[in-house]
């Protein structure tokens, strides 16, 4: 039987290469409309999930099992998760590299994931105790890599380098829209979290399930590199000698995220204490969220709009790490809501002209285009990866200077630093 043929979306072959495409073409003359608008809509509903469960729920369900280990604890659930999360990622993108089928090498990972999302769900719906989140969290950790990296290779399996621009300012607007979405979803359902687990996350699945059919192609008969033991144990190295661009932009991601997540990861504990809002810092936090959404829809699609128009990368990488070390400084200055919320601003303007235009530079150091969700699930452990490090060092932080302030100044140094391993990244304009 003969695969389907979706509309709209000519076979590989015909679409243009990276040389022959203008950053004036239009996404419906390059055939892309379809990839677009169901990858931002399955970027927005994995932000959402993330920050629900991970800023609102896990911190709540922590805080009501064991109220007097809560920071230890949630740096526990989080770090343990994250370092499944480590593994998996790369695994992902290698198996959806080397899968051959009538609709294609990625589709059938990101059913599988999101059937597994769901399950994973419903065992945190059901956690009555730590061990219990810890199983649940890293079981979602596994299973939404196998939406997020065979998703995300689809940019360098499908979009011209000249067009990449507007493709990264959906993913980072939709991931950062979603984590404030996310923040008042888990809000509202604070009161009811096993009902919230579950709905969150049979929106996912039906979102990355609509991505899966719509963008299916056939690759059967393509060439592929077998899957082994060793392929799979190499998955998780990329040579930093002979990949210099890959590593530098990989160490650069990782401390940025490292600073963001050691502040983020805590944001309802710091409204409670830091700012001292109490019982009411759960339903501040989307209010915090919903200030620094302003902020990443005014950066974001200009800053992925200049990156095509200029053809120019590092730069904004500068400007933008700049803004967001200023603003996660601000409530060392100001510890009120009303700091809280310029921080929120700021580092929103900062933060999503960042994700909008780090995703270019990232899809032009990959060291093979063969294996480009492999590399796409290395450099997806920069998001994960500092969440174990940058939490735990928060843990630390706060453990030996008894309180949060301390927090956001090393969050602002490790972004700085982070901007600079950019510079000596070569023939990236």
């Amino acid at each position: 039987m003969s695969t389907p043929v979706i509309p709209n979306e000519p076979p590989l072959a015909d679409v243009p290469t990276p040389e022959a495409v203008s950053p004036r073409q239009t996404l419906k003359a390059l055939h892309l409309r379809g990839l677009f608008a169901t990858m931002a809509t399955t970027t927005l509903l994995l932000g959402t999930f993330w920050a629900a469960c991970q800023g609102i729920f896990i911190a709540l369900q922590v805080q009501r099992i064991d109220p007097e280990n809560q920071i230890t604890n949630l740096a526990l659930v989080v770090g343990v998760s994250s370092l499944v999360a480590m593994v998996t990622a790369p695994i992902a993108g290698t198996l959806s590299d080397r899968t051959r089928t009538r609709i294609g090498g990625r589709a059938p990972w990101i059913l599988a994931g999101s059937a597994a999302t769901v399950i994973a769900a419903i065992v945190l719906a059901s956690a009555q105790s730590i061990p219990q989140i810890v199983l649940g969290w890293s079981l979602v950790q596994l299973s939404t890599n196998f939406i997020l990296t065979p998703v995300n290779a689809h940019v360098p399996d499908r979009v011209p380098v000249a067009r990449r621009g507007i493709f990264s300012a959906a993913l980072g607007l939709g991931a950062l829209v979603g984590s404030v979405l996310g923040q008042a979803v888990g809000a509202a359902f604070a009161e009811i979290i096993g009902v919230g687990y579950i709905a969150i996350a049979v929106l996912l699945a039906v979102s990355s399930v609509v991505f899966a059919l719509v963008n299916r192609r056939s690759n059967i008969g393509e060439p592929r590199q077998p899957v082994s033991v060793k392929s799979v144990l190499s998955t998780f190295w990329v040579n930093p000698v002979k990949y210099p661009n890959f590593a530098l932009v990989f160490s650069a991601r990782f401390l940025l995220f490292v600073g963001y997540f050691a502040v983020q990861a805590y944001l309802l504990y710091l409204l409670q204490d830091y700012i001292g809002v109490g019982d009411d810092a759960a339903a501040t936090v989307p209010l915090v969220g919903l200030v620094g959404l302003v902020g990443m829809i005014v950066s974001t699609p200009v800053a992925g709009w200049l990156t095509d128009r200029i053809g120019r990368s590092k730069v904004i990488i500068y400007i933008t790490s700049g803004i967001l070390a200023a603003g996660l400084l601000v409530p060392l200055f100001l510890p009120t809501v009303p700091g809280m919320m310029i921080y929120s601003f700021v580092a929103g303007l900062g933060f999503g002209a960042y994700q909008s235009v780090d995703f270019v530079l990232v899809t032009q150091v990959l060291p093979s285009h063969e294996e480009a969700g492999k590399d796409l699930g290395v450099i997806n452990l920069t998001t994960t990866l500092p969440q174990t490090i940058g939490i735990g060092i928060a843990s630390v932080i706060v453990g030996v200077s008894g309180g949060f302030a301390t927090l956001f100044p090393f969050a602002a140094l490790a972004v700085i630093i982070g901007a600079c391993l950019v510079i000596p990244v070569r023939n990236v304009r």
